[in-house]
């Protein structure tokens, strides 16, 4: 209402204060209730603060839930969100003695770790646009699992990643962007971008019916011919029992969806 009186007025050069309005949603005690000093079961901050650091409070209330959503807190969540916090540092230093020396390197990125790095970063950068930010959190999971699992630590995949990870977690951020030696705060560096290459599957995961019921599923070249995709599907080996003794009266192929194989 003022905003409207003060552009009637010509003080402001807009008719809306805002281009999107967004309600967050309330966070609920953990017994499902409305927080109330009278239930007794207010979360202190503070104390979580305390106990886990103010960046796995921020991390865990964005990994909630959707931001519009009503959600019970749970603190066994915060525990969640901590251990994924030092998975993640344990990727830039090393855990193995007191030295917290940087272990990160200038090794070659493979074809795999490439997909993963510009999916991530994709895929953070669209649900930040769109105040997605528990599926944000969810890509930079997945990115720690993938380097976890390989035990490698790259500098090219690992610096935009302390990028992406700085907006929820702004003070480990910080502290990784300035062991991997540069100065400044990275508020101000460019936000990292995408090759759309590697954000594209090469292959289509088909499920492979008989008779309309699932029994297997094949991985196949996202241009597959279906002379070669039916040759395929007929190869899995619990589609190949569920054939035997049997006549083939049809055989379905939708590309890029699924195969159906239709016998008496």
């Amino acid at each position: 209402f003022w905003h409207k009186v003060l552009y009637d007025l010509g003080h402001v050069s807009t008719p809306e204060p805002f281009m999107k309005l967004v309600h967050q949603g309330m966070i609920l005690g953990e017994d499902n209730q409305k927080m109330s000093k009278s239930r007794g079961n207010v979360v202190n901050p503070d104390e979580i603060i305390e106990r886990y650091g103010a960046d796995a409070m921020r991390l865990y209330e964005m990994f909630m839930g959707p931001l519009e959503a009503t959600k019970p807190w749970q603190t066994t969540g915060v525990d969640g969100v901590r251990r994924f916090l030092d998975r993640a540092w344990r990727l830039f230093v090393s855990d193995e003695d007191e030295s917290d020396a940087l272990i990160v390197d200038d090794s070659a990125l493979t074809t795999d770790d490439q997909k993963v790095l510009h999916r991530t970063i994709k895929k953070v950068t669209e649900d930040l646009d769109g105040m997605r930010f528990n599926t944000a959190i969810s890509a930079m999971m997945e990115f720690v699992n993938h380097f976890t699992k390989c035990g490698r630590s790259p500098r090219a995949a690992l610096t935009p990643f302390a990028q992406l990870l700085a907006p929820f977690a702004p003070h480990m951020g910080e502290e990784l962007w300035a062991r991997l030696g540069h100065s400044g705060t990275l508020a101000y560096v460019p936000w990292p971008t995408w090759d759309e290459a590697f954000c594209v599957d090469d292959t289509v995961l088909y499920p492979v019916q008989v008779n309309g019921k699932m029994r297997g599923q094949i991985d196949l070249p996202k241009d597959v011919d279906q002379a070669t995709a039916l040759a395929a599907a007929k190869a899995v080996e619990n589609v190949a029992r569920h054939l035997e003794g049997k006549q083939l009266v049809r055989e379905i192929f939708v590309a890029g969806r699924m195969i159906n194989l239709v016998v008496k």
